[in-house]
């Protein structure tokens, strides 16, 4: 940063730029305002940038690796060494004191490193990770970052695989007076015409049914997303005992991740007259636990196993849609 010699145009700049923090305490029960930010200091972690990511599963995201933005604008944060490192992403509707919704990682698939859930307080919005020498994560500080009012604009869910038809939400936030956001769909089919220019403030909704490029932009912001439709994905499992027997009560697969808008146990459907054979069909793709309830208080996981009955290395596997997959599951007897 330029040294201002002025104490007093000092005063004023940091009173005027910086003062527009990102969260408000003008209602008790509101941690982050719709529209503010979340920061990522990568100091410690130092992380590819090209590569960090926003994992959250609540408060306009739905199980979306959202990748934060280098901070590019001035802020102010006492609590930290340095703010070159900080890194970014916008908040859609707001977050209540709290709660625990999101966490940060450095890969799309688990394969990288990560944090724990992450909580919401009020007056914080800057997480900063300690390090292991070894790379790991412990534990997250929280401090405050204030920043000048700037324009933003967001897309939720992100980037998402759908089977049913889809809702995408869209949003603009700190426009100019009288200026208007605009968004564009570019359906990947001909037959299907595109949407261009459509004007907007704060909030809009588009339905999709077929595969498209979304495209939000105000002012010299941007931001894009694709949405791909796809095909069901088939699980065909035989459900043994550890001594071998098949299997004869219940089964859910418990689905997350992948495209999944939340989470939830489904049945699965035995195959009449196959003992221990069961199937079940994911509208898209998810990551999947078979267990032998509904309810975590008293569900047994199965281990999940290659046809040759051996462990697999990965027990919460994903299914991607269009995918037909074969799974040998193991629990114990009954006493």
């Amino acid at each position: 940063m330029k040294k201002i010699t002025s104490i007093i145009l000092a005063i004023i700049m940091a009173v005027s730029a910086l003062a527009v923090g990102a969260v408000s305490a003008s209602a008790a029960d509101t941690a982050l305002e719709a529209g503010s930010l979340i920061f990522f200091d990568n100091t410690n972690t130092q992380w590819n940038e090209d590569e960090i990511y926003f994992y959250s599963w609540s408060y306009g995201y739905f199980g979306d690796f959202v990748p934060m933005k280098k901070v590019d604008f001035p802020v102010e944060n006492p609590d930290l060494v340095s703010t070159d490192n900080l890194f970014y992403v916008v908040v859609p509707i707001k977050v209540p004191v709290g709660k625990s919704y999101f966490l940060f990682t450095n890969s799309k698939d688990w394969s990288g490193k990560q944090t724990k859930d992450m909580p919401v307080e009020a007056g914080k919005n800057t997480y900063t990770p300690m390090v292991y020498s070894s790379g790991n994560v412990s534990s997250v500080s929280l401090s405050n970052t204030t920043y000048p009012k700037i324009k933003e604009v967001a897309i939720t869910p992100y980037s998402k695989d759908f089977l049913a038809p889809l809702t995408v939400v869209v949003y603009a936030f700190n426009l100019d007076e009288d200026e208007k956001a605009t968004y564009s769909v570019d359906y990947q089919i001909e037959s299907i015409p595109d949407i261009t220019d459509v004007e907007f403030t704060g909030v809009d909704s588009i339905r999709l049914e077929n595969t498209a490029t979304v495209t939000v932009t105000a002012g010299d912001i941007t931001e894009t997303c694709t949405f791909t439709k796809v095909a069901s994905a088939i699980i065909n499992v035989t459900a043994l005992y550890n001594s071998g027997l098949p299997y004869t009560g219940d089964i859910y697969v418990y689905t997350f991740g992948g495209d999944r808008v939340g989470t939830e146990f489904n049945k699965m459907y035995p195959v009449e007259g196959e003992a221990g054979q069961y199937i079940y069909t994911i509208n898209g793709s998810a990551q999947v636990i078979f267990t032998t309830t509904d309810n975590w208080n008293t569900a047994k996981k199965f281990t999940i196993c290659d046809e040759n009955v051996m462990p697999l290395s990965n027990q919460e596997p994903l299914v991607s849609a269009g995918e037909t997959v074969n799974y040998v599951l193991t629990v114990a007897d009954p006493k």
